[in-house]
This record gives C-alpha cells, structure tokens and sequence, in this order.
C-alpha cells in the first residue's frame, strides 16, 4: 500500500482505500487526466511489483481511467453498499446455529 502511494506526486496523491478485503481502490485528483491515469498506472505496478516479490498476487478489475463527477458517486455509492454488505457479515452472531436446546429433547 505504501507503495502504491507513493508514486504519486505532490499535484497528483495517490489513495488507496480498502473495500472489502481483498478490495482496494487507488484514486487521485488531478487537472491532468493523462498525468493522473499514468501515475495510477505507475503506483498499480508498484503495487504488483511488491506483491509479487512477496508471493501474492494482484488482479486488476479495472484499469486507471478518468471519472466524471457521476462516475465518482456512483462509486461512492457502491463502495457505502459494499461497507455496509461487510458490516453485516462482521456482525453476524452464531446464535443460529441450529443447535437444539436441552428442554427440546424427545
């Protein structure tokens, strides 16, 4: 993750956020579409790089591209959905487990 950050450059930060484990999205803001695409690139390959040195693996799901302001709610949108679906999950308890309790025996 440090690594992917650091590719960025004082005009142009990289973010990396963490969907849901193993999800992570790498954002910047720039005036420079090309510029932020590239040094998305750029911090992706970093992080490949790093990952692979260490035995892991990296799918990309989708490439570095410029968002419009839609673009950006539509995902913010869908990363508070995916939050919320993990939260759930989180806080699922083990009262359901089927077990039978000790009056409700035959």
């Amino acid at each position: 993750m440090r690594l992917a950050e650091s590719a960025g450059t004082e005009d142009c930060v990289v973010n990396m956020k963490l969907v849901a484990p193993p999800l992570y999205v790498l954002t910047t803001h720039t005036i420079d579409q090309q510029k932020g695409i590239d040094t998305l690139s750029l911090a992706g390959d970093a992080c490949r790089d790093s990952l692979v040195a260490n035995k892991g693996k990296m799918v990309v799901k989708e490439a570095a591209r410029a968002v419009s302001e839609r673009d950006e709610r539509l995902m913010a949108n869908t990363l508070e959905v995916l939050e919320h679906e993990k939260n759930e999950v989180d806080d699922d308890s083990d009262s359901d487990t089927g077990d039978i309790p000790m009056n409700a025996r035959d």
